[in-house]
Formats: C-alpha cells, structure tokens, sequence
C-alpha cells in the first residue's frame, strides 16, 4: 500500500502557475497604468503668459478655447519681460508676446518638458496663423547637449525609486526582528548614498542636470527616504505584502504620472489631479527645476516629500508603541513581537480581549510567519 503521508508532501506546480498568472496580471496593471496616463496627451489649463493688445488677447483667448476647450488659460501680462519672468519661474509653461501689428514671439522652456514645449508651440503657432501674424520662437531655458531629450530628471527618479522597493525588501527581511528604528536608520544611510550616487553619475558622468550636485543630493536624499520609509510603514502594518501595497503606489501609479515623459497638465482625469500629490513627481520637478529653472519654486515638490516621509514616519512611530506595548506584556518574545505586522498584534488584541470577557484562557499568539 502506497504511504499517503508522502503522496500528499509531493510538490504540486499549482504555485508555479499562480505565479505566472499573478505576474501576467501584474504586467497588465502596470500597461494599463502607463497606457492611461500617455496614450492620449491633451493640454488642461496649461497657463499661457501673453503680453499683446487687449484686443488681440481676448480673440486668442477665444480662438484657443474654440480650438481646445479647457486646455489653455490666457494670463494677461503688461510687458514681454514679465511674459519671460513667468516661462522661466513656471508659473506659466508658455507665453507669447505680440504687438499691434508684425511677427508674435512664442516664448517657452524646453527644459521644462519637450512634449510641453511642442504641444503650446503647435497651439500659438496655429493661433497666430488664424490671425495672419508670422511667427518667432524664443526658447528661454533650452535643454543641454547632454539631455536632448530631457529624462535625466526622470531617470535621476527611477534611479531612487527602483533600489528603494528592492532595499526595502531587503531591510524587512534583515531587520524584521530588530525595533523598527533601526530599519529607519539604515534606511537613511542607503538615501544618503543612493542620492549621492545618482547625483554624481548623472552630473559628473554623463553632464545632465549639471551645476546642482549638491541641491539634487538633497532632493535625492529625501525623495528616497520617502520612498523606503513609506514602503517600511506599509510592511509595518501588514508585512511583507505591503511592499505590494507601496508598490502599486509608488511604481504602477506614481510612476506613470511622475510628469518625467508628460507634465502634469497633460495627463488625463484622475491622474491629473493626484499627480502633484505622489513623491515621484516632486522628485522629478524639484531635479528639473534645481538643474534647469532656479527661478521656479521648490517649495511645492518638497512639501510633498516632506508629507509622505512625515506621514510614514508617523505610522511606524505608531507602530513601534504597539510594539512596546506587546513587549512589555509578553518580553521574553521580543523579536517575534518585531517580527509581526500591527494587524496581527491588533488582531491578537481583540481575540484576548473577547476570551477575557467571556472567561476563557488568553489565545496564544499567531507566529510572525503565519501572520505574513
């Protein structure tokens, strides 16, 4: 007779196809993702700078309204240096200066995005035209030699973002049994010198976004930590699985619409709106404006690391006081108490608390492999 307790240890290949099922899905997601935010670019209150006769203002602001509903807003400035102060300060993505009669001049920044830059010069060009004016184009912060095709901000992200997901892996596993702080520490350290990689490779190596070694440090230093620290909350909370919470995030979402290949205005509804909000967009605006546009403000993108590393920060303190909490009940089982997410401890809770009002000994605590 056969000995059933060894035919039911046999491996069965149901993992390897759920796997390759769960991959195939993740595929589709990330597709779908960065198909929804580029597949269609179309401009949405991009804000145009226009120093012209009244007259010649409101019909502009009449046509491009006609020819794209909601994709322009017309600001009306008193002089072309106004008009170039606000293109170089991207408080308007374009401009256009114009006078009674003769060629307009379409003012842009091609550091501030190609995609951008083309997009109003095919609006104001087509604007022009419907008024029989000729036209002259003035690129007031063009991108370098060394980045034609202006990704270097988005690459210095990606540079930050993918070895945060993978280290930050890598210090749950290490440190899973440690107190939390101490994954947070080495957590700094690998910003620190992720940030310095990054910065240097691409200043000094390659020449893109050259001049701001040390202002794109910082960025890359606390755009890191965000990323690393808001993965370790959520792998606090749930556990290992919260890597795929931080994940669909930072990497599905945050980095379809970080605004390194399409700015911000251009992205559809809903990707639009939370786009300014995610740290990978304030990565890629604080590099870019850092490297190219010093007369833009960083106070935005870096209130947007300040909250994500702010809010992280505050769920693992969170965290660490249930841990300490657990500790104290129970200290000889110190590292399991580490070792397992807040959702279980909380679970652990509720079930002592039930088994004490009915009378019944406490439930034994789940082990940190089962509540991974």
């Amino acid at each position: 007779m056969p000995d059933t307790s060894q035919l039911r240890r046999q491996p069965s290949p149901f993992r390897l196809f759920a796997i390759a099922a769960a991959a195939a899905a993740v595929s589709l997601i990330l597709t779908l993702s960065f198909g929804f935010a580029d597949h269609a670019p179309a401009p949405h209150g991009v804000r145009l700078a226009v120093a012209a006769p009244a007259g010649f203002t409101r019909e502009l602001s009449a046509g491009l309204a006609h020819a794209a509903p909601g994709g322009f807003t017309v600001v009306a400035e008193p002089t072309a240096r106004a008009v170039a102060g606000a293109v170089r300060s991207q408080a308007a993505a374009g401009g256009l200066v114009a006078g009674v009669a003769g060629p307009v001049t379409i003012v842009t920044a091609g550091a501030a995005g190609p995609a951008q830059q083309q997009a109003i010069t095919a609006a104001l060009t087509a604007a022009a035209t419907a008024f029989h004016r000729q036209t002259r184009r003035l690129d007031l912060v063009p991108l370098p030699a060394s980045d034609r095709a202006g990704l270097s901000a988005f690459v210095f992200e990606l540079g930050l973002l993918v070895p945060s997901v993978i280290g930050g892996i890598g210090l749950f596993l290490a440190g899973r049994r440690f107190r939390i702080w101490w994954r947070i520490a080495a957590a700094a350290l690998f910003a620190l010198l992720a940030a310095l990689a990054a910065a240097l490779v691409l200043n000094v190596a390659f020449g893109a976004l050259a001049g701001a070694t040390l202002p794109l440090t910082g960025v890359g230093f606390l755009g890191a930590l965000a990323f690393v620290a808001f993965i370790a909350a959520c792998q606090a909370v749930v556990g290992l699985p919260g890597t795929g919470l931080a994940a669909l995030a930072l990497v599905f979402i945050g980095n379809a619409v970080s605004g390194g290949t399409l700015a911000f205005a251009f992205l559809p509804d809903g990707f639009r709106q939370v786009a300014p909000w995610l740290p990978n967009g304030a990565v890629v605006s604080a590099a870019r404006d850092a490297a190219y546009l010093p007369d833009a403000s960083l106070q935005h993108p870096l209130l947007v690391l300040g909250i994500w590393l702010t809010g992280s920060l505050a769920v693992l303190a969170g965290m660490d006081l249930l841990h300490l909490a657990e500790r104290r009940r129970a200290p000889e089982r110190q590292a399991e108490i580490y070792a397992t997410p807040g959702t279980s401890h909380v679970r652990q809770r509720r079930a002592r608390r039930r088994a004490a009002a009915a009378g019944l000994p406490s439930p034994a605590s789940a082990s940190p492999a089962r509540t991974r």
